[in-house]
């Protein structure tokens, strides 16, 4: 017969090695969950780029020279109104020349516009072309041109 002590000493064994298993398929469940979770990241990683990629040689194709050439002139306009007090008129030009850019914005597409408007910003923040208040106003334009163009998104974050 076995004494009290062993069968104590078994017992502690056994709830020991059963807590044992349970810590180690906790740990197995986090490292899974983990993996999982790099797995998502970088595939979803590789579908952004793999999208950038699209949109960037979608906007090197089409060039969008008329978007680039409206928004330049739309800010030109506008600071010569403003420095002739003529903040309230409108031109009917504007309108023609905006036809263009929509032509190019609507080729382009929904999910890359943004992203071309943001580059011809920059673009034209690098060369230098316009500063300041000019640029931020240009900026401003950019950002609502999908929307005079009753496109979409109507709207673009950059």
């Amino acid at each position: 017969m076995q004494s009290p002590n062993h069968l104590i000493s078994t017992r502690h064994r056994h709830h020991t090695d059963i807590q044992s298993r349970i810590t180690m398929a906790r740990i197995a469940v986090i490292a899974t969950l983990f993996a999982t979770l790099l797995l998502i990241t970088a595939v979803s990683a590789i579908y952004d780029n793999s999208k950038q990629a699209k949109c960037r040689k979608q906007i090197k194709r089409l060039k969008l020279t008329h978007c680039e050439q409206y928004l330049i002139d739309r800010e030109m306009v506008a600071l010569l109104r403003r420095q002739l007090f003529m903040v309230n008129q409108e031109e009917e030009e504007e309108e023609e020349e905006l036809k263009p850019c929509c032509d190019e914005m609507e080729k382009l597409g929904s999910k890359c516009r943004c992203m071309g408007l943001e580059q011809i910003v920059r673009q034209l923040r690098e060369r230098g072309e316009m500063r300041g208040k000019e640029v931020e106003d240009m900026e401003d334009s950019a950002r609502h041109l999908p929307s005079d163009c009753d496109l979409e998104p109507k709207t673009c974050k950059f």
